[in-house]
């Protein structure tokens, strides 16, 4: 093996700490019988990864022709640019914890699985190493030799530009199957009405109810569903000034509450009113059930991240929902569920992009390499560069369509 290199190398503010301590490591994998059969199998994960990116931007385009786009268009314009950076810290919507660690995660075994397929292929690696952003690592980076790939046979080149986006998206999917297997596990922590917020003032801010507790009953009546609690409102069972008992459950403890006054509900003084919001306990079991049992119905769902104030409603642990339940994980349950969700989504987002035919990234590259493998030869360089650069611009027109039409207003 090659004498160590190491060094340190300063690139637009990201450090770059180069070392071939790694090489064992990878050339050991390499070596492995399975590091073959799985180099195809994550072939042909790339062509899976870009038709699903294909379909979920050609369906973003797809809103220009429906009657939501000009309310899309505001929801857009109603969110940071930064969100399109799927950067820690510089993304708002991505925790820094564990938005950090998924991408270190994702970028590590994408560069790791560039150098095991090379070297199962017994292609060179010149280096590798840490990526690092002040003192802060965010990634790694391996050097596969670019003369030694360039004259590699295409089905060899194609299985190491292929690797990286191919293990992010298998990744991707075992974190949300985890996801799914941590969130079955959740279960209201008791029946009666959930509450999500309490307003100032209101009887249920007087009585120190707080979001997070569980209405049991009022007057001796249970109420599992907010629609039983408002009808309940509208048909005059409970009227404004008249005195109620309820019985709250409260972080394991059951009290009761009497005396509690009700008012007339700001919007119609004939209507009595509490001041909750509130959700009860059959819902919140449903969310859950929705939430692992619609891979295939609603897969948009898992696209709709935890942080953002859209979603919350959606996701059982996130926001203040996560406080209403509860799980065989204990206290680990929200942080677990909240690194198993960003591992799947950076993982997944980073496949989709670096298997469209884009350029430089490993899309682009492997798309050279299939049309040149379609033309059998008869394709001049020059001939597959404009390919690629046509092919290019109009995956980039395609993606950023609907955020440019929003931001111009053209929506």
């Amino acid at each position: 093996m090659e004498e160590e290199i190491k060094h340190v190398q300063f690139v637009y503010g990201l450090i770059f700490l180069k070392t071939r301590r790694f090489y064992s490591i990878m050339d050991k994998l390499g070596k492995r019988r399975i590091s073959r059969p799985v180099g195809w199998a994550l072939l042909y994960m790339m062509p899976v990864a870009a038709a699903i990116g294909l379909y979920i931007f050609l369906s973003e385009v797809a809103i220009f022709f429906t009657p939501q786009a000009t309310q899309v268009g505001e929801a857009i314009r109603g969110v940071s640019p930064l969100a399109y950076l799927g950067l820690p810290g510089i993304n708002p919507y991505i925790p820094w914890v564990d938005g950090w660690i998924a991408l270190l995660v994702a970028m590590v075994v994408h560069e790791g699985a560039h150098g095991v397929v090379a070297r199962s292929l017994g292609l060179p690696v010149k280096s590798s190493g840490l990526l690092f952003f002040l003192i802060l690592p965010i990634g790694a980076f391996v050097e596969v030799d670019e003369d030694a790939i360039r004259v590699a046979r295409g089905r060899d080149s194609a299985r190491v530009w292929a690797a990286g986006a191919g293990v992010n998206f298998v990744l991707g999917i075992v974190a949300l199957l985890l996801l799914f297997a941590v969130v079955s596990s959740m279960t209201p922590l008791t029946s009666g009405l959930a509450v999500t917020q309490v307003t100032k003032p209101s009887p249920a801010f007087t009585a120190k109810i707080m979001p997070g507790d569980f209405i049991k009953s009022i007057n001796g009546i249970t109420y599992n569903d907010s629609l039983q609690l408002q009808a309940a409102e509208i048909s005059g069972r409970l009227l404004p000034n008249q005195t109620v008992v309820m019985t709250v459950w409260s972080a394991g403890v059951t009290r009761v509450i009497d005396n509690v006054t009700l008012v007339g509900n700001p919007g119609n003084s004939s209507r009595a009113y509490i001041g909750i919001s509130s959700a009860g306990a059959d819902y919140l079991q449903s969310l859950v059930s929705t939430y692992t049992g619609s891979f295939l119905s609603r897969p948009w769902l898992y696209l709709c991240i935890p942080t953002f104030p859209q979603c919350q409603d959606a996701v059982p642990f996130s926001g203040t929902n996560a406080a209403l339940y509860t799980s065989t994980y204990g206290e680990s349950l929200v942080p677990l569920a909240n690194l198993l969700y960003w591992l799947f989504f950076l993982n997944f987002n980073l496949a989709i992009f670096n298997s469209l035919p884009l350029g430089p990234l490993d899309g682009g590259q492997a798309f050279r390499v299939g049309v040149k493998a379609l033309g059998r030869g008869k394709l001049s360089e020059a001939t597959l560069s404009r390919i690629g650069i046509i092919t290019a611009l109009a995956m980039v027109a395609v993606i950023a369509a609907l955020p440019v039409a929003a931001y111009l207003h053209l929506i």
